[in-house]
């Protein structure tokens, strides 16, 4: 047990990790509102300021929220939905989207190049990615079994694995391929949102979140905001269908609302919570 300074620095240590993962989206918010006055419009969706002057921006802060989803450590199922979405938000990042669109404006150099550095990024974090599993699975407490204490969360582990384990194999297959990686980017994107759910699905009957507690998220709250999210969805259809050219880009902000939503619940019912040095 540390001293009362140490168990004060890590909780301290915890609080700016949450303030960090609900302010990092604003790098990408400011961007794209200067990209829009600049420019006059805005595109269809977020992954389509990959290919502009946002760049950077966009990788930085998909790969930097991504490693924070994974350091930071919650309940069992919740911190197992939290690491997947840190894991898809690193490839949603680095993977281009519509890679053949711009491997098409190059020569068959430049798209070699273009193409051996993503397979290179792409193995390099799977390896990486292998080392932390190993290294949780040898430093921690952790079980698979912590992950049964429920049916929800016996359902909501298999679908995440199973989804993970298909996710792997397009990527393996993609990086071999070694053509424009199709369906990498988006597949990452949706698998993202769906593990942001999870991770909010799994404070679904816990014991220890009171409804009486005003400080954080109350039982009804996660469980409105699972349907809002689910709602998300039909949004997307039904203004795709009303030929909304941005209806994926107001879909994606909404989904990433809601979760930003979700954190600053979670970083007020935690804030005060004793952390262990």
């Amino acid at each position: 047990m540390g001293t009362n300074d140490e168990i004060d620095h890590g909780r301290d240590t915890l609080r700016y990790v949450r303030l960090a993962l609900l302010v990092l989206p604003l790098l990408l918010v400011v961007a794209i509102v200067i990209y829009g006055l600049l420019n006059g419009k805005v595109e269809d969706s977020i992954s389509s300021y990959y290919l502009g002057p946002s760049r950077d921006l966009f990788v930085a802060m998909l790969v930097a929220t991504g490693v924070m989803l994974v350091v930071y450590k919650g309940a069992p199922l919740e911190d197992y939905a939290l690491n997947l979405a840190g894991f898809y938000a690193i490839f949603a990042a680095l993977v281009p989207t519509r890679l053949g669109e711009t491997l098409s404006t190059l020569t068959p150099h430049g798209q070699l190049q273009l193409i051996r550095s993503v397979q290179i990024s792409v193995f390099a974090v799977l390896v990486v990615s292998a080392v932390f599993v190993w290294l949780e699975w040898k430093t921690s407490k952790w079980s698979p079994r912590s992950l049964h204490f429920s049916t929800l969360s016996k359902t909501l582990t298999l679908v995440s694995t199973v989804l993970l384990i298909a996710f792997i194999g397009l990527l393996l297959w993609r990086s071999i391929e070694g053509t424009d990686f199709a369906g990498v980017h988006y597949a990452a994107a949706f698998l993202l949102i769906i593990s942001m759910g999870v991770a909010i699905a799994s404070h679904l009957g816990r014991e220890d979140l009171c409804d009486t507690d005003t400080s954080g998220g109350r039982s009804t709250q996660y469980a409105v905001l699972l349907v809002l999210m689910a709602l998300g969805i039909v949004g997307w259809l039904v203004l795709t269908l009303m030929g909304v050219a941005q209806a994926l880009f107001i879909i994606e902000w909404y989904e990433i609302g809601l979760f930003t939503y979700f954190w600053y619940l979670e970083s007020r019912r935690l804030w005060n919570h004793p952390a262990q040095a």
